[in-house]
Formats: C-alpha cells, sequence, structure tokens
C-alpha cells in the first residue's frame, strides 16, 4: 500500500511540474496584439513581446499612453514586413536566437530595424 502511494505522489508532483511549465507557454491572460505591417505583413503576438526591451521605442509605442493608427482592428505601422517579423521572432526568443540572412542587404535591414525601434547592441541578452 504504501509503495502505491508513494507512486501515486511521485505521478502528481511531476503533473504539477508539467502543468506549470506548460502555463508558462500559454499565459491566456497576456494580450494579443494584431499587426498590420507595411500593408504586406499580417501577424499577431503578445503585447509582452513588444514590450519586452525596456525603454525601446516598440516598448514605449505600446505602452497604451499613445493612441495607435489602426485598419480593421490591426495596428498599422509603415515598416518592412518581413524585416520586421524577423525582428519580432528575434524577441520572441529572447534576443538569444540571432536569425540568419540569406543577404547581406536583409542583414543590414535588420540592423537597421533594430537602431530604428532603439533596440541596439547594448540591449542584447547574450
Amino acid at each position: 500500500m504504501n509503495e502505491k502511494y508513494f507512486m501515486i505522489r511521485q505521478e502528481r508532483e511531476t503533473w504539477e511540474r508539467e502543468k506549470d511549465d506548460i502555463k508558462q507557454f500559454c499565459n491566456a491572460q497576456g494580450e494579443v496584439v494584431n499587426l498590420n505591417i507595411g500593408g504586406t505583413t499580417h501577424l499577431s503576438t503578445e503585447k509582452k513581446i513588444l514590450q519586452s526591451v525596456k525603454d525601446s521605442i516598440l516598448a514605449k509605442l505600446f505602452s497604451d499612453l499613445h493612441e495607435l493608427k489602426k485598419i480593421d482592428d490591426e495596428v498599422f505601422l509603415d515598416r518592412d514586413g518581413k524585416t520586421f517579423e524577423t525582428l519580432i521572432n528575434y524577441l520572441r526568443n529572447d534576443r538569444r536566437v540571432f536569425p540568419d540572412f540569406t543577404s547581406k542587404q536583409d542583414e543590414n535591414m535588420f540592423f537597421k530595424e533594430l537602431h530604428y525601434w532603439g533596440i541596439d547592441k547594448e540591449h542584447r541578452a547574450w
């Protein structure tokens, strides 16, 4: 009987840990922002991603202190869609996974996008 109790207790502890791990990935409380980037790229992300680099222009823009231009319930940003999408993926990975670029021009545009939003080298997490 004690052995069964011990096994059930271990399974419950494992289940609780897994539940907590999954909760971190599925934050139902996070506000989702729908974006229209330059009229060519439409994406959705959590507001916390847009605010993830403290004191950046991007974080300030989505701080709820500014009225944002919306088209069909999407926040419109007049930026290059492909480059901005790369930036969002970079932020989603806590700035630890640097993007691979197929051309020097794409890489240059990415660095210009970082600079535009105030996410420069000193803000990198690595």
